[in-house]
């Protein structure tokens, strides 16, 4: 099984900050998850084009079974996660 850990975020994506969120998500899975799984960590900017580039990419080309976003949710202009997953 594939597993994409997504982060959507302007500063992570252009190292400004480490991304912690998707370092969670790589932990939560390990203690979680019994069965074999491959993880993959992205990194994007906002916007809901690169959001709907990279899901697209991810479902359509990378063949993720399971794809986990964290950021791009607050109150920002760009931040537009949910605007973007509605057009994929």
């Amino acid at each position: 099984m594939l597993i994409v850990a997504l982060t959507i975020s302007d500063r992570a994506s252009r190292g400004e900050y480490d991304d912690q969120s998707g370092a969670m998500i790589e932990t939560w899975l390990a203690e979680t998850i019994t069965s074999p799984y491959a993880l993959n960590r992205v990194i994007i900017p906002d916007g809901v084009v690169s959001v709907r580039e990279a899901l697209t990419e991810l479902c359509d080309n990378v063949r993720a079974d399971l794809i986990l976003t964290t950021g791009g949710t607050g109150p920002a202009p760009r931040d537009e996660t949910p605007e973007a997953m509605q057009a994929v």
